[in-house]
């Protein structure tokens, strides 16, 4: 494939605070530049104050009529059009590339209802079905494509994330200036472990308040959780759950935070907890660990697809090739058991660092920029 046009749908990138869909999105995007130089991104966006679409009615509108409108009008002609984020138009005047990040909607119904519920479980799994090709980051979303839409394997494309490179920078930066300051910060007097999510009932943050219960309770040991993300309705659960346990005073819901404070959390803690019930991908964990942070990790699906795949784990030394911990999604004992090892167990913990590092280096730019060609050479042929 040479010299082609792809117009990218941006609408999962507008506005000022991308979510986790819109950094992976960004990060498709920039591998794709970065190495497929030899081919022409034309920016689709949604209006030029780079305004987040506001609702159902919002984004249909752009999805199904604004956006394949736009492409008939483009000279000169382009290729494809790939849509990395949410829905596709169903009819469009070139082929259509689909990427699907999870499938939220038809494996949780019950979280939609209304219009909204007839765009995410009905009109999104068409507009992924109506597409030529269907890109996913791992073989999990595969599957799952496979067994809850039906489509031929042959169709869908595995198109890995990889660590974004700025939690490297920005990890650097800091233990440097920790290194120059004169006086160094004093060491927190309870371990502290990291949760990343929003809080919903998915990401499974309760798991992580009883582990901080059990890890005092039958360990001895007090500890504090900091769990960084959205505030939803759910957040006055969690705050119920840790004020039952007796917890409640050693977790911190400190809301959304900038990059570079989750990544002074992270570089403080002694591991990041990320047990949800269900990811698409879970990109938190490959940041931690592309900074040498330990992970505890739920055993899904995706997770043992993202982070203990034989093949990656045979490319490192012979002393790093094992996965990170994981725990089933109802087991906060074996969760605390595992923060209890981390709090106390530096050369495990330093040992998981390393490992983290080793692993995550196995994903590249280049290789889901090659991975991302191919999906369209086939979706052109």
């Amino acid at each position: 494939m040479s010299n082609v046009r792809i117009a990218w749908d941006f609408q999962a990138i507008t506005g000022p605070r991308p979510t986790g869909l819109g950094m992976s999105v960004k990060l498709l995007l920039k591998a794709f530049e970065d190495h497929c130089a030899q081919h022409t991104v034309i920016p689709m966006r949604p209006n030029e104050s780079d305004r987040p679409l506001r609702d159902v009615p919002d984004r249909l509108k752009w999805e199904q009529w604004r956006l394949p409108l736009a492409l008939r009008g483009i000279r000169p002609r382009i290729s494809a059009l790939y849509s990395p984020a949410l829905g596709a138009p169903l009819i469009a005047p070139v082929p259509v590339v689909a990427h699907v990040h999870d499938l939220i909607p038809l494996l949780f119904p019950e979280q939609f209802s209304g219009a909204a519920g007839f765009y995410w479980k009905k009109l999104l799994p068409l507009s992924w079905r109506r597409a030529r090709i269907v890109t996913v980051s791992n073989e999990a979303v595969k599957r799952d494509i496979q067994r809850l839409l039906g489509m031929p394997a042959e169709r869908i494309h595995v198109v890995p994330y990889y660590p974004d490179p700025s939690w490297r920078v920005l990890a650097q930066q800091q233990r440097e200036d920790f290194l120059r300051e004169d006086h160094q910060e004093p060491e927190d007097t309870e371990p502290v472990f990291l949760m990343l999510a929003s809080h919903e009932a998915r990401k499974n943050i309760e798991l992580g308040i009883q582990a901080l219960a059990e890890l005092r309770s039958r360990h001895g040991l007090t500890a504090r959780l900091v769990s960084i993300g959205g505030h939803t309705e759910h957040t006055e659960t969690l705050r119920s759950i840790a004020s039952e346990l007796g917890v409640l005073e050693q977790l911190e819901m400190p809301g959304y935070l900038p990059q570079r404070e989750i990544v002074r959390w992270l570089l403080r803690c002694r591991g990041l907890l990320f047990v949800s019930r269900y990811e698409g991908y879970g990109m938190p964990p490959q940041e931690a660990q592309s900074i040498g942070v330990p992970v505890v990790l739920s055993d899904i699906p995706c997770h043992k697809e993202v982070y203990a795949d034989r093949g990656r784990i045979s490319q490192l030394n012979v002393e790093l090739q094992f996965a990170p911990p994981m725990v089933d999604v109802g087991n906060h004992r074996r969760l605390a058991d595992y923060m209890h090892r981390l709090a106390t167990d530096q050369p495990w913990r330093e040992l998981l660092g390393r490992h983290g590092i080793a692993y995550s280096g196995t994903f590249s730019s280049r290789r889901t920029a090659t991975a991302l060609q191919e999906a369209f050479e086939d979706a052109l042929r």
